[in-house]
This record gives structure tokens, sequence and C-alpha cells, in this order.
């Protein structure tokens, strides 16, 4: 009876002994810190990359949109600049009729009388020019300004000369801004204005 029971008290304690061994195993290490969680320190870093980077992102786009903003402003500009000079173009058309009409308003009485003055700046030689009668070039040239317009805009005889058989005039016009800002930013009226000139010749040595 007596090593029965030391075989039972001996078995009792081994199974206490394995009971405590897989507690302790079962209980996490406190003395390891834990890997899922992050440290103040690296909390702390990812706050100031974070800042630094919104900075970041906001400076950039503010510099984005000043540069977008400039280079449509500068779009705007070169379209209303080459539309002053198509409309420049066109007034230069409109003058050139005009003062075509002009230089062909002959005087007769000098004509037939062969007070025709003779021209030696050509390369060509002496040219005769036909002479023309100044107070009915000036008409005709009115009268041809009077009748024309630039895009809806009269047109402005600003000068006028006839001397030595030629005829030389300044004309101008406003004509609207192609693109027009608000609240009287930039130019709402262009000024456009042109000098034309013209003579006839009727040809060599007589």
């Amino acid at each position: 009876m007596i090593p029965e029971f030391a075989s039972s008290k001996q078995s009792e304690g081994q199974f206490s002994s394995s009971a405590s061994e897989v507690f302790l195993q079962s209980q996490p290490s406190q003395s390891q810190p834990s890997q899922s969680q992050p440290s103040q320190s690296q909390r702390s870093h990812s706050a100031k990359f974070l800042s630094a980077l919104a900075n970041e992102c906001g400076s950039l786009s503010i510099l984005i949109f000043t540069l977008f903003f400039l280079l449509l402003l500068s779009a705007f500009v070169t379209a209303d600049a080459s539309d002053a000079f198509l409309a420049k173009r066109e007034l230069v058309g409109v003058g050139e009729m005009a003062i075509t009409r002009a230089a062909h308003q002959i005087s007769m009485e000098r004509y037939y009388s062969g007070n025709i003055m003779m021209d030696t700046s050509g390369a060509d030689g002496p040219l005769f020019r036909v002479p023309i009668d100044c107070d009915a070039a000036f008409s005709a040239f009115n009268l041809e300004i009077d009748g024309s317009n630039l895009r809806g805009s009269p047109i402005i005889v600003d000068s006028w000369n006839c001397a030595s058989d030629g005829v030389k005039a300044t004309i101008s016009s406003m004509v609207p801004a192609l693109i027009r800002f608000p609240l009287g930013i930039g130019i709402s009226i262009n000024h456009v204005s042109s000098t034309i000139g013209a003579t006839s010749i009727i040809g060599g040595s007589r």
C-alpha cells in the first residue's frame, strides 16, 4: 500500500508541474515591447512628414495656379494684339482704295498744256507724273472714306497732303478689343491708324 501512495503523489507532482509550464507558456512575455504599436518618436516623425507634405502641396498648388493665370493672360494679350494687327490691315485696304481714286483725279489743264513734273528718283530713269487736281483728289478721297467703315466704326481722316503730283493721307479708326476684361481691366478699344500715299506715272521720256 505504501508504494502505491508514493506513485500517486509523484503523478500528482508531475501533473502540477506540467500545468504550471502550460500556464507560463500561454502568458505573453511582459519584458518584450509590442511590435504592432508604433512608438511615440515614430508617431512624431510621421506627423512632421505629413505636415511638411501638406505645406509642399499647398505651395505647389499656388505656383501652378499662378503659372496658369499668367499663361491665360498672355494668350489673351496675344489674341488681342493679333486682332488689332488684322484691323490695321483692313484699314490699309480701305485707305489704298481711297488714295488710288484720289490719285486718278487728273488736272486736264496741266496735262494738255505740257506742265508735267518729271520724277528722277526712280531706279528706271526719269518718269513723268500725271498732274493731279488736288481739290478734286481731296473730295474723291473723302467721299470714299465717308462711304467706308472699319468693323462698324467710322474712319477719320487725320491728315491730307497733295504736293508734287502725289497724294498722301493718314486715317484712323477705333475698334473694340477682341477680349474685354471685367472691372475695366485691360484695353476695351483699340486705336488703329495708317498712312497711305500714291502717285500716277505716265511713263518714260516723252
